[in-house]
C-alpha cells in the first residue's frame, strides 16, 4: 500500500483538526406534535435572533448541516434545526404532500417553539419551502440564506436544456423521490411556488456551488447532459438572486450541492454577515 507523503499527512491533519477537535456543545433536542406528525427538533445557544435550518428533499437535517450547526457561534443566537414529515428523525409519510403542507408544518413548529421572526437557512428542495413559508408568515422572516437552492424557474430550463433521454432520466429520479424516497413532490412544489410567486421584501443571500454536480452520471446521464444540467442551474441561480431588492450573491468556489462537508465556514460566515444586515428589532 502506497503511503502519504509525511508532509502531505501533516497538512491534511491540520486542515481537519477544527473538525475533529470541536467540543460537542450544550443543545436542547426534542419531539413535537405538529398537526398528525411527530417532528424532531433541536436548538442549541440563546438570545434575540434565532436561524433556522432547513434542509433539501428527503434530507436528513442534521447530516446536512452538521459541520455547520456544529461550528456555528452561537453567542446570542437560538441555531435551530428540524426535520419535516417522512424524513431524517421525524415520523414517516404515507405519501408526498403538496408544498402548502410544508410551509403549514413548519408555522406550527415555529409557533409551539416560539421561535418568533427568524432567519431561515433553505438548502437545495429547501429554498422552496423558506420562500412559500416567507410568503405565507413575512412577519415571521427576517431574512434567508439560500445555500444552492432550487429556483422554479430551473424546472423549465432544465426541460429544455436536457436531451429527451436525459429528461426522461430526470422525471424518473423525481417520480422516485415522490413515490419511494422522500415522499416529497417537486413539480407540483414548482408549480405552487410559480401561480403565487412575488418578490421577497428582506434581505436574502443566495450561495451556490462552485463544483459541478456530477452525480447524475450514476444514473447513465450523457456528459452533455450533465453540462446541461449544471448550466441551467445557474441560470436559475441568477433568477433566485433577483427575488429580492436586497440581495447578496457569492459563489461557492470549493463546495458542491452537499457543501458542508467540504465548505461550512463560508456559510457560517454568510449567516452571520445576514444577521448584521438586518435592521434592528423593535421588540
Amino acid at each position: 500500500m502506497k503511503l502519504l507523503h509525511p508532509t502531505f499527512g501533516l497538512l491534511l491533519t491540520l486542515a481537519l483538526a477544527p473538525l475533529a477537535q470541536a467540543v460537542e456543545p450544550a443543545r436542547t433536542e426534542a419531539r413535537q406534535r405538529v398537526g398528525a406528525h411527530e417532528l424532531s427538533w433541536e436548538c442549541r445557544g440563546s438570545g434575540p435572533q434565532t436561524v433556522v435550518l432547513v434542509a433539501g428533499m428527503g434530507l436528513d437535517v442534521r447530516a446536512t448541516f452538521r459541520n455547520t450547526y456544529r461550528h456555528f457561534p452561537v453567542e446570542g443566537v437560538r441555531l435551530c434545526l428540524y426535520d419535516r414529515a417522512g424524513v431524517g428523525q421525524s415520523s414517516p409519510l404515507p405519501a408526498a404532500r403538496p408544498l402548502q403542507a410544508l410551509s403549514d408544518e413548519l408555522a406550527g413548529l415555529a409557533q409551539a417553539l416560539n421561535w418568533g421572526p427568524m432567519v431561515l437557512v433553505a438548502h437545495s428542495f429547501g429554498g422552496l419551502v423558506a420562500r412559500s413559508f416567507a410568503l405565507d408568515h413575512p412577519e415571521q422572516v427576517r431574512g434567508i440564506v439560500f445555500v444552492d437552492a432550487v429556483h422554479e424557474s430551473w424546472w423549465s430550463g432544465l426541460q429544455q436544456a436536457l436531451s429527451p433521454a436525459g429528461w426522461q432520466l430526470m422525471q424518473n429520479i423525481i417520480r422516485w423521490e415522490r413515490d419511494v424516497h422522500a415522499h416529497e413532490d417537486f413539480a407540483e412544489a414548482v408549480q405552487s411556488l410559480q401561480a403565487r410567486r412575488r418578490p421577497l421584501p428582506l434581505p436574502i443571500t443566495v450561495l451556490s456551488r462552485g463544483i459541478p454536480h456530477t452525480q447524475l452520471r450514476q444514473a447513465r446521464f450523457s456528459y452533455a447532459d450533465v453540462d446541461a444540467y449544471n448550466a441551467s442551474w445557474d441560470v436559475a441561480q441568477a433568477r433566485l438572486a433577483q427575488e429580492s431588492s436586497d440581495t447578496r450573491q457569492r459563489r461557492m468556489h470549493y463546495a458542491s450541492h452537499l457543501f458542508d462537508e467540504q465548505d461550512p465556514w463560508l456559510v457560517i460566515e454568510e449567516i452571520q454577515t445576514l444577521l448584521q444586515r438586518l435592521p434592528a428589532r423593535a421588540d
